[in-house]
């Protein structure tokens, strides 16, 4: 037995019903109108059914046919679907897309930013790259990561530069520390502690300098933790006080692990952005990554975390 549904039949009754005639319909379909005319009037008796009526110049669903109708939107819907599930599988191979954070280990964010882009890119695999975290601009140049997240400046041509959120320097401390009941941690006293510190870039140990040097304080003692988890723990058992930015931290601020105070009364802004190369903007999901990273579910920002806090 012949089947007498064909895909085309399915394009063709929603095609009519959504453009109201044969006319627009042909235009649609790249068909001429009687085209269209002998095709449905075949349709209808291989099914033995009338699946149109006309009135007033137009083309109306009878039952049978509203019922075909929405049978052909599901099954067209789950056949284009396949289609491009299974070319996702057939044409195109996974593609690494490899992420690094200056200075920092903090990837809290990242499960839901690659929940959201599986959904529209199931063939890009997402990893890190710890060992760009030091240099990532320079990482990015020599095609080692895809894209960056940093707060040092960026000038290259080659790259392009998406602003994400202002943050600060902040100084992290343990609950029970004196520092603790301040409002806010001079020069002079970070001068008086153990600092615990990431490889930091050029420009953010010249900015610290700058400042110590204006208050003509003592420079601190520092040692430099590269894992952000190690660090924050360090500074719960009170071994030391970090010197971070804000958000990178903003899990264990907010659950109380650590209090944190700004470093000096103005304190001390910074501006993060995602980096990547212009010429790898075709290749992968850049645009789409960066727009999910500026989502609220996504990168806890002092005043996102201050919201929350306060609810």
């Amino acid at each position: 037995m012949s089947q007498m549904l064909e895909i085309r039949h399915l394009r063709l009754v929603r095609a009519i019903a959504e453009e109201g005639g044969p006319t627009r319909a042909a235009a649609r379909l790249h068909l001429t109108q009687s085209a269209v005319s002998h095709q449905l009037a075949e349709l209808e008796g291989r099914l033995g059914v009338v699946l149109f009526t006309r009135v007033r110049r137009q083309l109306k669903l009878t039952p049978a046919g509203a019922r075909l109708l929405d049978a052909a939107r599901t099954m067209l819907v789950d056949l284009a679907r396949i289609e491009r599930d299974l070319q996702y599988a057939g044409s195109r191979r996974h593609e690494v897309f490899r992420i690094a954070v200056e200075c920092f280990t903090t990837y809290y964010w990242l499960p839901p930013v690659l929940s959201a882009l599986a959904k529209d890119h199931p063939h890009v695999d997402v990893r890190i790259v710890l060992e760009a975290r030091r240099e990532p601009v320079a990482a990015l140049l020599r095609g080692e990561i895809e894209l960056a997240v940093v707060s040092s400046p960026v000038r290259d041509r080659a790259l392009v530069v998406e602003p994400l959120f202002e943050d600060e320097w902040t100084v992290i401390v343990s609950p029970s520390h004196p520092l603790a009941a301040r409002p806010y941690v001079t020069a002079i006293e970070l001068g008086q502690e153990k600092l615990l510190t990431h490889d930091a870039p050029r420009s953010d140990v010249e900015r610290l300098r700058e400042l110590i040097a204006s208050e003509r304080a003592p420079m601190p003692l520092a040692a430099r933790i590269p894992l952000t988890d190690a660090l924050v723990d360090l500074v719960k058992a009170g071994l030391g006080v970090g010197l971070v930015s804000r958000w990178a931290v903003a899990p264990d601020i907010a659950r109380g692990e650590v209090a944190a105070r700004r470093l000096t009364r103005e304190g001390l802004p910074e501006q993060w952005a995602a980096v990547y190369r212009r010429d790898a903007a075709a290749r992968f999901p850049l645009a789409r990554f960066v727009e999910l990273l500026r989502a609220p579910s996504s990168l806890i920002t002092p005043s996102r975390a201050r919201r929350r806090r306060s609810r």
